[in-house]
C-alpha cells in the first residue's frame, strides 16, 4: 500500500518535468516541438522496457528484489544523464538560473 501511495505521489514529476526541462535548455524556441518530440519517443521506449522488461525479470517467482534493482538502476542512470546536461550547460554552478 505505502509503495502504491508514493508512487502515485509522486509519478506526476515523471511526465511533468521532461518538457519543462526542455524550455529550460532549448535556446531557439524554434526546435522545441521537435526536442519534446524525440524526448517523450525516448521515454516511450523507456516505458515499452519497463513493464515487459520487470516481468522479464521477476519470471515466475515471488522475489522482487531483481525488479527493484532494474528499476533502481534505471533511474540512477536517467538521473546521471540530466546531471550531465546541466553540468554541459551551466557547469560546476549550483545558484545559477538556467
Amino acid at each position: 500500500m505505502v509503495t502504491t501511495l508514493l508512487f502515485g505521489f509522486f509519478s506526476g514529476i515523471f511526465i511533468a518535468l521532461p518538457p519543462v526541462l526542455f524550455v529550460a535548455l532549448t535556446a531557439d524556441k524554434s526546435k522545441l516541438g521537435t526536442r519534446i518530440g524525440m524526448g517523450f519517443a525516448l521515454l516511450g521506449l523507456g516505458v515499452l522496457a519497463g513493464g515487459p522488461g520487470g516481468g522479464g525479470i521477476l519470471g515466475d517467482s515471488n522475489d522482487w528484489t531483481g525488479v527493484w534493482v532494474y528499476g533502481g538502476v534505471t533511474l540512477i542512470a536517467s538521473g546521471t544523464v540530466f546531471m550531465l546536461v546541466r553540468y554541459l550547460k551551466v557547469g560546476l554552478k549550483l545558484m545559477v538560473k538556467i
